[in-house]
């Protein structure tokens, strides 16, 4: 993995995320032989992971197969964007939907069969894209949590039902319910879209929660 002390100019840093550890690492070895303008700094089998390791977000963020994940494809995607990385997806279009991704900001969708080459290719093209998504110049202005809420924000953006925030909480549902609502409210109060969970995705990203 690289580093700020051994990166080189222009160099880009990029993040790989996919379900299968045996391809993460094949595709790790092969870039640092064959891309060394492309430093991997984050190499993640689920989102979550991705998003809480230190050198999250890099410049580019590579996704491929998350069978497992129960978040949404946009989701991904947008927290990605809203942080400040390019995504590029290499998957089959069964597996994930390209227009859909498309929209939700990726720089590009590829079938997971396309040549290494033409990854790295898309990959240096998404890192001279400008991000859909328009920067802020002040700090985003954080709601402040109760714990519980805090909580339960954790567990629904990681895909949790409410019935299962609550079981995790050991709160009744009922309790996991008005901690949701109050955390939607409270970004609401600071007009940041909070009303889907693709929304809370994003916010908690943004304030390093997820």
């Amino acid at each position: 993995m690289g580093s700020d002390a051994t990166r080189t100019r222009g160099q880009i840093t990029l993040g790989i995320i996919d379900d299968f550890a045996i391809l993460l690492e094949s595709l790790r070895v092969w870039l640092e032989r064959n891309a060394p303008d492309l430093d991997v700094v984050v190499c993640a089998s689920t989102f979550r992971d991705f998003a809480m390791d230190a050198s999250f977000p890099p410049d580019v963020t590579l996704i491929g197969e998350l069978r497992h994940e129960s978040t949404t494809i946009a989701s991904r995607i947008k927290a990605c964007v809203a942080a400040g990385s390019q995504v590029v997806i290499v998957a089959d279009d069964r597996s994930v939907d390209h227009h859909q991704a498309l929209q939700a900001g990726a720089a590009e969708a590829l079938p997971r069969k396309t040549p290494m080459l033409e990854i790295v290719q898309a990959i240096r093209r998404a890192s001279q894209r400008q991000l859909p998504t328009v920067r802020r110049s002040a700090p985003l202005e954080r709601p402040r949590l109760s714990p519980g809420e805090r909580q339960a924000l954790t567990y629904y953006v990681q895909g949790y039902s409410t019935q299962q925030v609550a079981t995790a909480m050991n709160v009744k549902y009922e309790t996991a319910k008005t901690f949701l609502r109050r955390v939607r409210q409270k970004y609401a109060a600071v007009d940041r879209a909070a009303g889907k969970r693709a929304d809370l995705i994003v916010r908690a990203t943004e304030d390093g929660i997820l």
